[in-house]
Protein backbone atom coordinates (compact mmCIF):
# COMPACT_ATOMS: atom_id res chain seq x y z
CA UNK A 1 0.00 0.00 0.00
CA UNK A 2 3.05 2.23 0.69
CA UNK A 3 4.57 1.29 -2.11
CA UNK A 4 1.48 2.67 -4.24
CA UNK A 5 1.32 5.64 -2.35
CA UNK A 6 4.88 6.74 -3.29
CA UNK A 7 4.22 5.89 -7.01
CA UNK A 8 1.27 7.38 -7.08
CA UNK A 9 2.76 11.11 -8.46
CA UNK A 10 4.71 8.96 -10.83
CA UNK A 11 1.56 7.51 -12.61
CA UNK A 12 -0.05 11.18 -12.64
CA UNK A 13 2.83 12.17 -14.49
CA UNK A 14 3.19 9.44 -17.03
CA UNK A 15 -1.05 9.60 -17.21
CA UNK A 16 -0.36 13.57 -18.05
CA UNK A 17 2.07 12.34 -20.42
CA UNK A 18 0.03 10.37 -22.41
CA UNK A 19 -2.68 12.51 -22.49
CA UNK A 20 0.12 15.33 -23.89
CA UNK A 21 1.06 13.10 -26.53
CA UNK A 22 -2.99 11.92 -27.29
CA UNK A 23 -3.86 15.84 -27.70
CA UNK A 24 -0.67 16.62 -29.55
CA UNK A 25 -0.99 13.33 -32.03
CA UNK A 26 -4.67 14.51 -32.24
CA UNK A 27 -3.36 17.84 -32.99
CA UNK A 28 -1.02 16.79 -35.99
CA UNK A 29 -3.52 14.85 -37.59
CA UNK A 30 -6.52 17.45 -37.66
CA UNK A 31 -3.84 19.99 -39.21
CA UNK A 32 -2.30 17.89 -41.52
CA UNK A 33 -6.15 16.51 -42.82
CA UNK A 34 -6.91 20.76 -42.71
CA UNK A 35 -3.69 21.50 -44.76
CA UNK A 36 -4.67 18.37 -47.57
CA UNK A 37 -7.60 19.91 -47.56
CA UNK A 38 -6.17 23.32 -48.66
CA UNK A 39 -4.05 22.70 -50.83
CA UNK A 40 -5.09 24.93 -53.92
CA UNK A 41 -4.11 26.34 -57.15
CA UNK A 42 -5.39 30.06 -58.02
CA UNK A 43 -5.19 30.62 -61.65
CA UNK A 44 -6.18 33.34 -64.22
CA UNK A 45 -8.65 32.19 -67.48
CA UNK A 46 -8.45 34.22 -70.49
CA UNK A 47 -11.25 35.14 -73.27
CA UNK A 48 -10.72 37.50 -75.93
CA UNK A 49 -13.01 38.12 -78.87
CA UNK A 50 -13.32 40.81 -81.58
CA UNK A 51 -16.70 41.94 -82.36
CA UNK A 52 -18.31 44.46 -84.61
CA UNK A 53 -20.33 47.93 -82.96
CA UNK A 54 -23.40 47.95 -83.87
CA UNK A 55 -24.11 51.76 -82.94
CA UNK A 56 -22.27 55.23 -84.18
CA UNK A 57 -22.38 58.04 -82.40
CA UNK A 58 -21.37 61.32 -84.51
CA UNK A 59 -21.08 64.77 -83.37
CA UNK A 60 -20.12 67.56 -85.59
CA UNK A 61 -19.89 71.74 -84.29
CA UNK A 62 -19.74 74.59 -85.99
CA UNK A 63 -19.49 78.34 -84.63
CA UNK A 64 -21.13 81.00 -86.02
CA UNK A 65 -20.13 85.03 -85.25
CA UNK A 66 -21.69 88.23 -85.67
CA UNK A 67 -22.22 91.64 -84.62
CA UNK A 68 -26.13 91.18 -85.68
CA UNK A 69 -29.17 88.98 -84.20
CA UNK A 70 -31.06 88.54 -87.20
CA UNK A 71 -28.25 87.16 -88.92
CA UNK A 72 -26.94 85.48 -86.11
CA UNK A 73 -30.04 83.29 -86.48
CA UNK A 74 -30.17 83.25 -90.46
CA UNK A 75 -26.57 81.49 -90.50
CA UNK A 76 -27.12 78.58 -87.98
CA UNK A 77 -30.65 77.84 -89.36
CA UNK A 78 -28.95 77.53 -92.83
CA UNK A 79 -26.07 75.75 -91.41
CA UNK A 80 -28.22 73.32 -89.69
CA UNK A 81 -30.40 72.98 -93.02
CA UNK A 82 -27.15 72.16 -95.00
CA UNK A 83 -25.96 69.83 -92.17
CA UNK A 84 -29.18 67.75 -92.45
CA UNK A 85 -29.34 67.81 -95.89
CA UNK A 86 -25.80 66.13 -96.41
CA UNK A 87 -26.86 64.05 -94.21
CA UNK A 88 -30.23 62.37 -95.58
CA UNK A 89 -28.52 62.57 -98.93
CA UNK A 90 -26.42 60.12 -97.64
CA UNK A 91 -28.71 58.10 -96.81
CA UNK A 92 -29.59 58.46 -92.95
CA UNK A 93 -33.38 59.35 -91.41
CA UNK A 94 -34.22 62.61 -90.43
CA UNK A 95 -35.44 60.97 -87.24
CA UNK A 96 -31.34 59.80 -86.68
CA UNK A 97 -30.22 63.55 -86.83
CA UNK A 98 -30.71 65.43 -83.59
CA UNK A 99 -29.79 69.29 -83.00
CA UNK A 100 -28.37 70.40 -79.51
CA UNK A 101 -29.30 73.41 -77.89
CA UNK A 102 -27.43 76.50 -79.11
CA UNK A 103 -24.98 78.37 -77.36
CA UNK A 104 -24.54 82.04 -77.09
CA UNK A 105 -21.90 84.25 -75.79
CA UNK A 106 -22.81 87.61 -75.80
CA UNK A 107 -19.03 89.86 -75.60
CA UNK A 108 -19.55 93.13 -74.56
CA UNK A 109 -15.97 93.73 -74.89
CA UNK A 110 -15.89 97.70 -76.87
CA UNK A 111 -12.89 96.37 -79.04
CA UNK A 112 -14.70 92.86 -79.36
CA UNK A 113 -14.83 91.61 -83.36
CA UNK A 114 -17.68 89.76 -82.35
CA UNK A 115 -20.54 90.75 -80.20
CA UNK A 116 -22.60 87.20 -80.61
CA UNK A 117 -20.59 84.45 -80.65
CA UNK A 118 -22.74 80.94 -81.05
CA UNK A 119 -21.60 77.26 -80.90
CA UNK A 120 -23.74 74.28 -82.35
CA UNK A 121 -23.97 70.56 -82.27
CA UNK A 122 -25.85 68.38 -84.55
CA UNK A 123 -25.23 64.82 -83.87
CA UNK A 124 -26.00 61.33 -85.62
CA UNK A 125 -27.60 58.38 -83.26
CA UNK A 126 -27.62 55.48 -85.98
CA UNK A 127 -27.16 51.63 -86.27
CA UNK A 128 -25.40 52.38 -89.96
CA UNK A 129 -22.40 51.82 -88.59
CA UNK A 130 -20.58 51.59 -92.24
CA UNK A 131 -22.69 54.52 -93.44
CA UNK A 132 -21.54 56.36 -90.47
CA UNK A 133 -18.08 55.77 -90.44
CA UNK A 134 -17.69 56.64 -94.68
CA UNK A 135 -19.63 59.62 -94.34
CA UNK A 136 -17.88 61.02 -91.35
CA UNK A 137 -15.07 61.12 -93.44
CA UNK A 138 -16.71 63.26 -96.49
CA UNK A 139 -17.25 66.31 -94.20
CA UNK A 140 -15.29 68.27 -96.89
CA UNK A 141 -18.21 68.45 -99.10
CA UNK A 142 -19.47 70.85 -96.54
CA UNK A 143 -17.19 73.52 -96.91
CA UNK A 144 -18.32 73.72 -100.56
CA UNK A 145 -21.10 74.19 -99.14
CA UNK A 146 -20.01 76.86 -96.94
CA UNK A 147 -20.25 75.04 -93.56
CA UNK A 148 -17.01 74.81 -91.77
CA UNK A 149 -17.08 72.29 -88.90
CA UNK A 150 -14.94 73.08 -85.88
CA UNK A 151 -15.44 69.45 -84.08
CA UNK A 152 -16.04 66.00 -86.13
CA UNK A 153 -16.11 63.50 -83.90
CA UNK A 154 -17.52 59.77 -84.34
CA UNK A 155 -17.59 57.25 -81.58
CA UNK A 156 -18.86 53.24 -81.90
CA UNK A 157 -20.19 51.17 -79.36
CA UNK A 158 -21.35 47.63 -78.84
CA UNK A 159 -24.09 47.10 -77.14
CA UNK A 160 -25.14 43.43 -77.19
CA UNK A 161 -22.75 42.81 -74.39
CA UNK A 162 -25.30 40.59 -72.43
CA UNK A 163 -25.42 38.11 -75.61
CA UNK A 164 -21.60 36.81 -75.53
CA UNK A 165 -21.14 36.84 -72.00
CA UNK A 166 -21.95 33.31 -71.59
CA UNK A 167 -20.06 31.95 -74.08
CA UNK A 168 -16.43 34.09 -72.91
CA UNK A 169 -17.28 33.65 -69.65
CA UNK A 170 -17.34 29.61 -70.37
CA UNK A 171 -14.04 30.33 -72.15
CA UNK A 172 -12.01 32.10 -70.01
CA UNK A 173 -13.27 29.23 -67.22
CA UNK A 174 -12.04 26.67 -69.43
CA UNK A 175 -8.97 28.32 -69.96
CA UNK A 176 -8.08 28.50 -66.37
CA UNK A 177 -9.07 24.89 -66.18
CA UNK A 178 -6.24 24.14 -68.39
CA UNK A 179 -3.66 25.97 -66.62
CA UNK A 180 -4.81 24.41 -63.47
CA UNK A 181 -4.61 20.94 -64.81
CA UNK A 182 -1.42 21.73 -66.30
CA UNK A 183 -0.16 23.03 -63.18
CA UNK A 184 -1.24 19.84 -61.17
CA UNK A 185 0.23 17.59 -63.64
CA UNK A 186 3.95 19.18 -62.83
CA UNK A 187 3.16 18.91 -58.85
CA UNK A 188 2.08 15.12 -59.32
CA UNK A 189 -1.46 16.41 -58.34
CA UNK A 190 -5.19 16.10 -59.78
CA UNK A 191 -7.44 19.14 -60.12
CA UNK A 192 -10.35 18.85 -57.56
CA UNK A 193 -13.74 21.46 -57.36
CA UNK A 194 -13.83 25.39 -57.66
CA UNK A 195 -13.89 26.78 -54.30
CA UNK A 196 -13.39 30.10 -54.76
CA UNK A 197 -13.79 32.17 -58.14
CA UNK A 198 -14.18 35.91 -59.22
CA UNK A 199 -15.82 36.54 -62.88
CA UNK A 200 -13.69 39.23 -63.49
CA UNK A 201 -14.55 42.93 -65.47
CA UNK A 202 -15.11 42.66 -69.19
CA UNK A 203 -13.10 45.55 -70.59
CA UNK A 204 -13.96 47.30 -74.25
CA UNK A 205 -11.06 48.79 -76.27
CA UNK A 206 -10.74 49.65 -79.77
CA UNK A 207 -9.17 46.88 -82.10
CA UNK A 208 -7.10 49.37 -83.47
CA UNK A 209 -7.21 52.99 -85.11
CA UNK A 210 -7.59 52.41 -88.36
CA UNK A 211 -10.83 50.14 -87.53
CA UNK A 212 -12.32 52.05 -84.18
CA UNK A 213 -15.73 50.25 -85.52
CA UNK A 214 -14.59 47.11 -84.31
CA UNK A 215 -13.97 46.40 -80.76
CA UNK A 216 -11.76 43.82 -78.05
CA UNK A 217 -13.37 42.40 -75.34
CA UNK A 218 -11.27 40.74 -72.88
CA UNK A 219 -11.89 38.82 -70.23
CA UNK A 220 -9.67 37.50 -67.18
CA UNK A 221 -11.64 35.55 -64.66
CA UNK A 222 -9.80 33.74 -61.47
CA UNK A 223 -10.53 30.56 -59.89
CA UNK A 224 -9.16 28.44 -57.06
CA UNK A 225 -9.16 24.91 -57.46
CA UNK A 226 -8.62 22.40 -54.97
CA UNK A 227 -5.67 20.00 -55.11
CA UNK A 228 -6.14 16.32 -54.38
Amino acid sequence: MENIKNNRPLLISGALVIFALLISLSFFISAYNFSKQGSYVEVKGLSEKIVKADTAIWSMSFDIKSNNVDSLYSDIETNIATIKSFLVGKGFDASEINVAPVNIYQDTYKDAAFRYNSTNQVSVYTKKVDLAKSTSNETLLLVKKGVVLSQNNISFEFSDLNGIKPEMLAEAIKNAEDTANNFAQNANSTVGSVTRGNQGVFEIEEKDPGSPEYKKIRLVSTLRFLLK
